[in-house]
């Protein structure tokens, strides 16, 4: 009866590692969240997207959780570990909440040497983060107001919720419950800044987030070394899935031609029906397309 009895137990961790990667402590059970086992997630700083299918009729899918493990995957060195399958059930939870199409994640997985690096440079990384462990992750929903997802998180009572405002994410974990709001400095925080083809010009909308309707105000700076061209012909685009693949034109008119150093500001109006979500605008600096447009500061319509 003992050999038999150990005979279980041995199967039943065989088991639980073939789906986990390596046996685990005992975890806390957290409250029965309701989701479809999909997950769609954009990794911000890889630039990756993947639609993930971690669950189905027949349990969880290794291969899925795999895949999760690798777009959460550690910054800088690329290192992985397998995610608490109660954080993947949050995350899924969250997304179908709210009917997102994506999760966009800030931080998933770090690896020690990471968290060390974050806290040499003075990030605010806990000693003892639980991000190492993979039972956290900071997000991001385009759509969706972050003090609405962290009030949703938070009311979920299943782990610990914080809100950082300025920089547009929440983090979640399977922790124990608790909450807090990062009291950052004002000022504002510009997004995407990184992305723009044409270095001789900087474009900055007045504004982070908009609504359907509004209008944007756009000041365009010559940062090259002498008169450039720059046209009124801007378009918006959006991000989905990975992708910017929304195009849509706000304006068409003449030129304008700016000395190295100065500034010029153009208004346009957003669709009042325009879908909620994350955008940028393109504006062209010459009228046959010939040199590379200019891409404003990111920005969200919600």
């Amino acid at each position: 009866m003992r050999k038999l009895l150990l005979l279980l137990i041995i199967i039943t961790i065989t088991q639980f590692s073939a789906i986990f990667g390596h046996a685990q402590a005992p975890q806390k059970q957290l409250p029965s969240l309701k989701n479809d086992g999909l997950i769609a997630i954009y990794n911000f700083h890889e630039d990756e997207y993947a639609e993930i299918q971690y669950r189905d009729a027949k349990g969880y899918s290794k291969e899925g959780l795999k895949e999760i493990a690798h777009i959460m995957r550690s910054r800088g060195d690329g290192a992985e570990r397998q995610i608490d399958i109660r954080l993947i059930e949050l995350i899924d939870n969250v997304q179908d909440h709210f009917n997102a199409e994506t999760v966009e994640l800030i931080s998933g997985y770090r690896s020690p040497g990471y968290n060390d690096l974050l806290r040499d440079n003075g990030r605010g990384a806990a000693r003892e983060s639980l991000h190492k462990q993979g039972l956290a992750a900071d997000i991001h929903i385009d759509e969706v107001d972050e003090a609405v997802l962290h009030g949703y998180a938070k009311s979920l009572g299943v782990g610990g919720t914080g809100l950082y405002p300025r920089y547009y994410f929440v983090h979640v974990d399977v922790g124990e419950p608790r909450s807090w709001v990062m009291d950052e400095k004002k000022g504002r925080e510009l997004i995407g800044t990184g992305n723009n083809p044409n270095a001789s010009w900087s474009a900055v909308t007045d504004q982070n987030l908009y609504k359907p309707g509004d209008s944007i105000s756009i000041k365009a700076t010559n940062n090259g070394y002498g008169t450039e061209g720059i046209q009124k012909n801007i378009w918006l685009d959006g991000f989905r899935k990975g992708k910017w693949s929304e195009h849509v034109q706000l304006s068409k008119g003449g030129g304008k031609r700016l000395k190295s150093g100065k500034s010029a500001t153009f208004d346009v109006k957003l669709p009042d029906d325009q879908r909620l979500g994350k955008y940028r605008l393109v504006i062209f600096t010459s009228s046959d397309f010939s040199v590379p447009p200019a891409y404003s500061n990111e920005f969200y319509i919600r």
